[in-house]
């Protein structure tokens, strides 16, 4: 008999497949072949580490990335529905309106993302990150923005580390100098296919040490309001990850809704090395 800690190794091997493969002919058939096991034991085991059968958990996982895909590209309805593993429209948009009560497009269009209802990656091991509530002023920031696009879905694996390199850049010029700095994340569809997503990037600092940056300089104010408080601390090449995060687990959890504006990391500047950064994220967001 296995143990739990070899249960949950052997659960989290699988959800790492699983996830690597959402928009394929992904069936509880394959991912009993995958697994070496029985279809019957597979999906024992998975109930008794997860708490949540194997089928509901890859149906909600495929439709919490087809929500992203709606806010974050132009890709036609039929062709996410594609993507996800769904038939066709009509049976897509049936099964979406059933979990996020609004129909695909409906949700493309609401000017707050809804997460309430995301499938946060299955995670074996207990998360330690307490996320909270808090009000906020105004911040007035001067910097330099950076803008790209990415392929949807590629933009979590950060493959040529644009944003790891952004962040050793800021503390490389500001690190030291100044007591704060800030790095502002904004997503949205590309323009250059309907399949692309778009990123900025914001380095942000004090008007007084807005010198500190060498390149163009943009004015930016953080609105006032609320946001989601979570603190941070890792290599620059985990930032994205920890972002896919906050998105999938931690939103929702707080059952908030996430308004318009940047995701705002706000680093100490003091504390942060090119290897490691040290800081704390405010994402703004509106209580349901």
């Amino acid at each position: 008999m296995l143990s739990l800690a070899l249960k949950r190794q052997y659960i989290n091997d699988l959800v790492d497949w699983i996830e690597a493969n959402l928009t394929d002919d992904l069936n509880i058939d394959l991912i009993t072949l995958k697994s070496g096991y029985s279809k019957w034991h597979m999906q024992r085991m998975f109930k008794e580490v997860t708490g949540q059968t194997l089928a509901s958990y890859t149906r909600k996982r495929r439709l919490t990335m087809s929500a992203m895909a709606l806010r974050l590209t132009r890709m036609p309805l039929i062709d996410i529905a594609v993507r996800f593993g769904f038939d066709n429209q009509q049976n897509f948009t049936r099964v979406f309106k059933s979990h996020f009560s609004v129909t695909p497009g409906a949700f493309r269009r609401i000017p707050e993302l809804q997460v309430k209802a995301f499938q946060s990656r299955i995670a074996v091991q207990p998360r330690l990150v307490q996320p909270q509530l808090v009000e906020r002023e105004s911040r007035h920031l001067c910097g330099e923005m950076s803008h790209w696009e990415c392929p949807f879905g590629e933009y979590i694996q950060d493959g040529e580390n644009r944003v790891a390199d952004h962040a050793r850049h800021f503390i490389d010029v500001a690190g030291q100098k100044t007591a704060h700095g800030w790095l502002g994340f904004q997503y949205g569809p590309g323009s250059s296919a309907a399949s692309q997503q778009h990123v900025s990037v914001f380095l942000g600092l004090l008007d007084e040490d807005a010198a500190l940056l060498t390149g163009e300089k943009v004015n930016w104010s953080s609105p006032a309001g609320l946001y989601a408080w979570l603190p941070w601390s890792g290599a620059p090449e985990q930032l994205t990850a920890f972002i896919a995060d906050i998105y999938y687990i931690y939103l929702p959890q707080m059952g908030v809704a996430r308004r318009e504006g940047k995701d705002l990391l706000k680093l100490d500047m003091k504390k942060s090395t090119p290897e490691q950064l040290k800081g704390e994220f405010f994402i703004p967001v509106s209580a349901l």
